[in-house]
């Protein structure tokens, strides 16, 4: 598991999302049931109906475990297409905070997460062992595997 410690902008973020609906089936959005969710929010859930697999009403989504209240989590197949509709909506992974958007936009590669964020705590994770991902992360300053560039 390889961990992202900043919050992605600009060219590197735009990078994550690219490669994110390149590699992986699916990507997911979440609205929590005890929080509002804005107009824009709803636009973009709106968008987003083309590309809508499924709604699940749960109390877990990757890197998040509800106590005690739930959420509906949104399944959309990913596709070149809602590239553009998501960075339109957001600048940054950790924007992905309800009450503007829905929250914790992840992705999943046959079901099993790729890109695990957690918006609100400022927390994401990429689980990948592909050398060609890896690069094109490490090309866009996403990702850091030799260290000693911090430790001189």
């Amino acid at each position: 598991m390889n961990t992202i410690l900043q919050d992605p902008t600009g060219q590197a973020y735009k990078t994550l999302i690219q490669v994110a609906m390149e590699v992986c089936d699916e990507f997911i959005l979440v609205k929590r049931d005890q929080m509002e969710l804005e107009s824009e929010g709803y636009e973009l859930l709106e968008r987003l109906k083309p590309f809508l697999k499924e709604i699940v009403k749960d109390d877990y989504w990757p890197g998040t475990r509800l106590m005690g209240h739930y959420a509906d989590v949104y399944f959309f197949r990913c596709s070149p297409d809602a590239v553009d509709i998501l960075l339109s909506y957001s600048t940054s992974l950790y924007s992905w905070v309800q009450t503007r958007v829905p929250d914790d936009l992840c992705f999943l590669r046959q079901g099993q997460p790729w890109l695990i964020n957690t918006a609100h705590e400022r927390e994401s994770h990429i689980v990948t062992d592909v050398e060609e991902e890896l690069n094109r992360l490490e090309e866009s300053g996403l990702l850091f595997r030799d260290l000693s560039v911090f430790y001189p």
